[in-house]
C-alpha cells in the first residue's frame, strides 16, 4: 500500500490503545492521505458489517466529511468557492456531540483543511482540544502552514511524501527550465504558453511557488545578498519591477486559494508583467 509507514504507525497506535483524537495529515498527495484516513476509520469500525465500503463511499453514519464544495456559498453559486465556512464546522461540532450510531468512534475528515476561514478554525478549537466521547478528527492539507498555529498544535502531525518527492528539486528545475524561454519571450510566446499550460490540480500553485522563488532569488542577487547564478541569466529586471512581480505572484496565490479564479487568465496577467 502507498505510504505504508504512516499506515503501520497509525494501525499500531490503534492496536495499542494509544490512538490520538486529532491528526493533521500533510503533503502534496491528498488522495493518499484520504485513502489512509478512510482505511483507519474502517479499522476502528472493523466489527461493523459493510463499514469498509460505506466509509469509502462516505455513507457511514459515524463519519462526517467536511469539504469546501459543500459550503453555503458554494451551494448558492453551484461552484466550489474554495472556502470552508463556520456553518460547516458548527455542523461538524454538533455531529461530534452526538452518540456514535454503532457504539464506536465518531469520526471527522476535513479535506483541504487550510480552506477553513478564520472563523471556522476558531470554532473548531475547543472541539480539537476537548472532544466529547470517542472521537477521531483527521485534517487533510497540502498547505498546513496556512492553518492557525492553535489548530496545528492541537493535532498530531503525520507527514506524507509523494513517491516522486525525492526528485522534487529536479522536477522544479524542469518546470523552471520550461518557463525561462517564456519569461524571456515576446507576448506571442507568453500567450501561447498560457493557452497550452496544464493548470489542473495543484499545478498552477506549484508554478506560482517556483516563479516566486525564482524572482526572489533574482532580487537578492540584484541587491548583492547572494551571488549571481546561471539560472537567472536572460531578461533583466529592475528592483522595482522585481518587487512588483513578487507582490503580484503573492496576490494571485492568495486569490487561487480563497476564490474560484480563472487560472489561465491569471497566468496571462502574470506573464504580461514578466
Amino acid at each position: 500500500m502507498i505510504h505504508s509507514k504512516q499506515w503501520v504507525f497509525l494501525k499500531g497506535k490503534f492496536e495499542a490503545g494509544q490512538l490520538g483524537h486529532a491528526y493533521l495529515f500533510s503533503g502534496i498527495d491528498i488522495e493518499s492521505q484520504k485513502e489512509v484516513a478512510k482505511k483507519l476509520i474502517a479499522l476502528i469500525n472493523k466489527n461493523v458489517p459493510g463499514s469498509d465500503l460505506a466509509i469509502q463511499k462516505e455513507q457511514f453514519p459515524d463519519l462526517w466529511v467536511v469539504k469546501s464544495i459543500n459550503s453555503k456559498s458554494s451551494i448558492d453559486n453551484e461552484k466550489d468557492m474554495m472556502e470552508i465556512d463556520i456553518a460547516q464546522i458548527r455542523d461538524a461540532n454538533h455531529f461530534l456531540s452526538l452518540h456514535p450510531y454503532y457504539g464506536n468512534h465518531k469520526t471527522i475528515i476535513v479535506e483541504n483543511a487550510e480552506r477553513m476561514n478564520t472563523e471556522a478554525q476558531n470554532s473548531f478549537l475547543k472541539t480539537l482540544e476537548e472532544p466529547k466521547g470517542k472521537t477521531l478528527i483527521i485534517l487533510i492539507s497540502s498547505k498546513p502552514d496556512m492553518l492557525l498555529a492553535t489548530i496545528s498544535s492541537r493535532c498530531q502531525a503525520i507527514k506524507f511524501f509523494s513517491s516522486k518527492e525525492p526528485n522534487a528539486k529536479e522536477a522544479k528545475n524542469q518546470v523552471l527550465q520550461e518557463l525561462l524561454p517564456v519569461i524571456n519571450g515576446d507576448l506571442a510566446v507568453k500567450f501561447q504558453y498560457a493557452k497550452k499550460a496544464n493548470l489542473e490540480g495543484d499545478n498552477f500553485n506549484k508554478m506560482l511557488h517556483i516563479l516566486q522563488r525564482y524572482f526572489r532569488n533574482i532580487l537578492l542577487e540584484n541587491i548583492g545578498v547572494v551571488e549571481k547564478s546561471r539560472v537567472a541569466e536572460g531578461k533583466t529586471f529592475t528592483i522595482g519591477q522585481l518587487k512588483k512581480i513578487i507582490r503580484l505572484i503573492e496576490n494571485l496565490h492568495k486569490q487561487v486559494l480563497i476564490a474560484n479564479v480563472n487560472q489561465k487568465l491569471a497566468l496571462e496577467i502574470l506573464l504580461l508583467e514578466l
